[in-house]
């Protein structure tokens, strides 16, 4: 039994017997306080987990869709494919676009969306009527196309104007397709036979026995004539044209 008056003894508490640990237990103390108060700030601004499942989003913009899509995929990413669109530089098949952009930090499992390239657009053919073949010639460059065969026809135009154009002005074509001209020679030439309705070797046989030579042959499944029968030709029958001109003929499609 304590003894009246008598002080009570309190636990002692080890402390560091420095007062270089003594320090060192303080900054340990400041430090450990402060990383937890950091802590629980970041997790009230930014519930999400701080070590989530997510990765940066490849750049698969100019690749081939297929290789494209092994990559996303390969990243843990879904793919969605959300059309084509044409460019003047991406080649067809290849990824124009992606949403989300390259680089961007998005959870995996994220779908990606990818747009293919149907590359460059087609252009129209220009107008090229009255120029000499020369400015057809610059004209057809700028428009990103070229000179393909140059014919002459008889013309009541000066010699060396253009007098038309296969295809037609306004026809659509590939940038750096062809386009074949018809120039004029003057007011002369040779008649021109008409082969309309006859299969395609007898119309070849009267369009060279009559100086000209057979141009493009294309084939349509009309059934306004005989199989393989000529049902349309140009320059058309009763027209003038130099020798040599060549006479483009449509035939119908044997079945």
């Amino acid at each position: 039994m304590a003894q009246p008056g008598a002080q009570r003894q309190r636990p002692s508490v080890p402390l560091p017997r420095t007062v270089a640990g003594r320090r060192r237990l303080t900054a340990f103390l400041v430090l450990l306080t402060s990383g937890l108060a950091g802590y629980l700030t970041t997790c009230v601004a930014y519930p999400r987990p701080l070590f989530g499942k997510e990765h940066s989003v490849g750049r698969v913009i100019g690749l081939p869709l297929s290789e494209a899509e092994r990559l996303l995929e390969g990243q843990g990413f879904k793919v969605k494919i959300e059309g084509e669109e044409p460019d003047p530089e991406i080649a067809a098949g290849s990824v124009r676009w992606q949403d989300p952009p390259p680089d961007l930090i998005v959870p995996r499992g994220t779908t990606i969306q990818l747009i293919r390239s149907a590359g460059p657009a087609n252009v129209p053919v220009p107008d090229l009527a009255a120029f000499d073949l020369d400015q057809a010639t610059r004209v057809l460059i700028a428009a990103g196309l070229k000179v393909g065969d140059v014919d002459t026809v008889p013309s009541a135009e000066d010699p060396g104007i253009v007098v038309g154009s296969r295809p037609d002005p306004g026809s659509a074509k590939a940038p750096g397709s062809t386009v074949d001209l018809l120039v004029s020679e003057g007011p002369s030439g040779v008649e021109v036979p008409n082969v309309i309705g006859l299969r395609q070797d007898e119309a070849r046989r009267q369009i060279e026995a009559a100086g000209f030579r057979v141009g493009r042959v294309s084939r349509t499944d009309t059934r306004r004539g005989p199989p393989g029968t000529v049902l349309e030709q140009q320059p058309v029958a009763g027209s003038r044209a130099s020798r040599r001109t060549r006479v483009d003929l449509v035939i119908t499609e044997v079945n």
